[in-house]
């Protein structure tokens, strides 16, 4: 958490991955290595932790901030799809 809290976005992963390590089913540490994932630019992965997290805290007043990352990770993801050609363009 300390990491979070100092920006130490890629110390915060790691720590988060060591946390899970020891138990996977820490939501806590899920959380905040999606959040760390996601100030990283590591999209997919982030998009894979908090849809974790939303999976085990299905009641919408606990997983708030949740919802809130997984739609900012999402419009990020969008805007790296990549675009579609349109036939004949050069």
């Amino acid at each position: 958490f300390a990491y979070i809290k100092l920006k130490k976005w890629a110390e915060a992963e790691d720590d988060c991955s060591k946390a899970l390590g020891v138990n996977p089913k820490n939501t806590k540490a899920t959380y905040r290595r999606a959040m760390a994932r996601y100030e990283l630019g590591k999209f997919v992965g982030a998009k894979q932790d908090v849809e974790q997290v939303l999976k085990d805290l299905p009641d919408p007043s606990s997983n708030k901030e949740a919802t809130e990352l997984k739609e900012k990770i999402a419009k990020e993801l969008e805007k790296q799809a990549p675009k579609p050609v349109a036939n004949g363009a050069a």
